[in-house]
């Protein structure tokens, strides 16, 4: 008689999940790190502003795409089942194929606004360089259509540390291309090759790498009603998130210098760094435990929620209080005088960390079906940013729009806490560690900042 599989709880399941997720993260934002360090001293401010640029406007084309093909996938009952995978891939595709048409359509747009002096002279939707730049972005699209639902399937059964292999693997593939490239060319055309490699990497290990029955793509009306019914409320969110996360880089685009734009991508670019980490447990972890625990009870939903708020609660406030305090000197110290604005503007962005607290509870909406209340989120900031930052620079310039950035980040809360007010989550356990958390941060960056500047001096 064959003896039982062990069940591995949830719990265990989450640690070993997390364990490998942070260091692959880590590993990654190491190497995007390092690799922006060299980069820095190889090519000029404006390259980075240009590619910051075309990034944003990519990413926005991926989100306002965005179908929850993924979630669909980690959420349904019957994710597991060939045909629901054959179909949610058939979904991707033809989503990537749109998606590629839709770059390439913009990219000519841009090349006739240009030529039509449509844009600022000296901003960084002006530069000529920028439409075929986006248009080699059409690539990346298809690229990711072609991947494989076996990283769908990881993520739905933690199986976290072949994606954090997966991952760190791209990266490093990206890192070497992109590092190569520019040392040979000083073009800002290593980047874009760079992030192409990337992503061929991430498509053929998705399929050749990742463990898991393989599905064709195929249609199933059932299925496909399931996928494209739960997605219309992601597509939507998304579209309104992605203006929440970064619109103000789509105003400042149009405002900014090249260089000045470049300038703000490097704090951008670190505070990212710890964006990602929390981002990856969000969408790898927290929503999957949460999605698990919710085909189990109420009340394990609660435990979990509550456990994993107070984790991100730490991690948080104790890094947004730190950044705010003495982070000007991850600047100073790493990158040379061309970039020393950069600095201030990552001690105010490292207050958006504390902003973020609540996509906890945003991925607890995902995972009861309710992604209405996250695309309410994300509207609150969407408007505050497309009316808070372009008034705020006009007052008082980079600096006021910078901190109009992150106050708007703030402005959903009220939802978050009605939303767990609602379901009984709303308790003093839940909150009270992330205000010490910040409180404590704050005075390590204090002690920090006045250790250096003794050394310095």
């Amino acid at each position: 008689m064959t003896s039982p599989v062990p069940v591995v709880p949830l719990r265990a399941r989450m640690l070993r999940a997390a364990g490998w997720l942070l260091g692959g993260n880590i590993s990654s934002q190491a190497l995007r790190l390092l690799s922006n360090l060299i980069l820095t001293r190889l090519l000029v401010p404006e390259a980075f502003g240009l590619v910051a640029a075309v990034n944003t406007l990519y990413f926005a084309l991926v989100m306002f795409s965005d179908l929850g093909v993924w979630q669909s996938v980690v959420k349904s009952e019957r994710g597991t089942q060939v045909r629901f995978l054959g179909t949610a891939w058939a979904v991707q595709l033809a989503r990537g194929v749109l998606l590629c048409g839709v770059v390439v359509l913009i990219a000519a747009g841009f090349q006739l606004a240009g030529a039509k002096d449509f844009f600022g002279q000296g901003t960084v939707y002006a530069d000529p360089r920028l439409a075929p730049m986006i248009a080699v972005f059409g690539v990346c699209a298809l690229l990711q259509g072609f991947e494989s639902m076996k990283l769908a399937l990881a993520q739905r059964e933690l199986q976290v540390a072949y994606l954090s292999r997966l991952e760190v693997a791209s990266q490093l593939i990206a890192t070497t291309v992109t590092l190569v490239l520019a040392w040979v060319t000083h073009s800002v055309w290593s980047l874009l090759v760079g992030t192409l490699a990337a992503s061929a990497a991430r498509t053929v290990l998705s399929h050749l790498y990742l463990p898991g029955a393989v599905a064709r793509p195929c249609w199933d009306r059932d299925c496909a009603k399931e996928i494209i019914g739960f997605g219309k409320w992601i597509f939507l969110s998304s579209i309104i998130g992605f203006l929440a996360a970064h619109g103000e880089k789509l105003i400042l685009g149009a405002t900014l210098t090249t260089a000045s734009f470049g300038i703000f991508s490097i704090a951008s670019t670190l505070i990212m760094a710890i964006m990602g980490v929390y981002g990856a447990l969000n969408a790898h972890i927290i929503f999957s435990a949460l999605s698990e625990s919710m085909r189990t009870s109420e009340q394990a939903t609660a435990k979990v929620y509550g456990r994993v708020q107070q984790l991100a609660d730490v991690f948080l406030g104790a890094m947004a209080g730190g950044i705010f305090m003495s982070g000007h000197w991850a600047v100073e110290l790493l990158y040379d005088h061309r970039y020393q604005d950069a600095g201030w503007m990552f001690q105010w962005l490292g207050l958006s960390l504390l902003a973020v607290r609540h996509q906890v509870v945003e991925q607890l909406m995902f995972a009861k079906g309710s992604p209405q209340w996250v695309t309410v989120s994300n509207l609150l900031r969407a408007i505050s940013l497309l009316l808070l930052v372009p008034a705020a620079y006009a007052w008082g310039g980079e600096k006021a729009a910078v901190a109009a950035v992150v106050a708007s980040q703030f402005v959903s809360w009220p939802v978050a806490l009605w939303f767990k007010s609602r379901h009984g989550l709303l308790t003093w356990v839940s909150e009270r560690v992330w205000l010490p958390a910040l409180g404590l941060g704050m005075l390590a960056g204090w002690a920090l900042d006045t250790i250096i500047l003794t050394l310095m001096h």
